[in-house]
């Protein structure tokens, strides 16, 4: 009986405790535009969104509060040949500090640290940029899921 009602008490204790949140806004958008491509022609085989897109948010974090986040992708839809990354382009704003992140980190489908910091930031700019374009991969709309996980130190 003792174990149970341990178990209820970290039940109880959990839900009052206010959770911190991982928010991203914006949209990477890549646009090509190949129309007029001819035979011998160079074709950019990599291509980035703009700087300033897609802002991640790290909130609820007590000021003193140490934590990392991870990042990782699930295919929905992504050719294999295609590589996606990530890097921030600015260290956000708010009552922590960020490290880390500032060079293009390849998004795979394990988890990979990502960004070290403590406290709460807002408006962390994040570039993608994606490698491996080919004229030989069908034309499609491709989607993939990104994963940003965070863990508290």
């Amino acid at each position: 009986m003792k174990y149970i009602a341990t178990i209820l008490t970290l039940i109880a204790l959990n839900n009052c405790v206010q959770a911190q949140q991982v928010r991203i806004k914006g949209t990477a958008e890549f646009k090509f535009s190949y129309a007029n491509i001819k035979a011998g022609d160079d074709f950019a085989t990599e291509a980035s969104n703009k700087g300033d897109e897609v802002d991640l948010s790290i909130r609820q974090m007590p000021k003193n509060k140490r934590w990392y986040l991870t990042v990782s992708k699930t295919d929905i839809n992504w050719p294999s040949s295609v590589s996606i990354y990530v890097r921030r382009t600015s260290g956000g704003s708010g009552n922590g500090y960020v490290w880390g992140g500032s060079y293009y980190t390849c998004i795979r489908n394990m988890p990979q640290s990502f960004l070290i910091g403590s406290g709460s930031l807002n408006n962390i700019n994040l570039q993608y940029k994606l490698k491996g374009l080919s004229l030989s991969i069908p034309s499609n709309t491709y989607y993939t899921d990104i994963v940003y996980t965070l863990y508290e130190l």
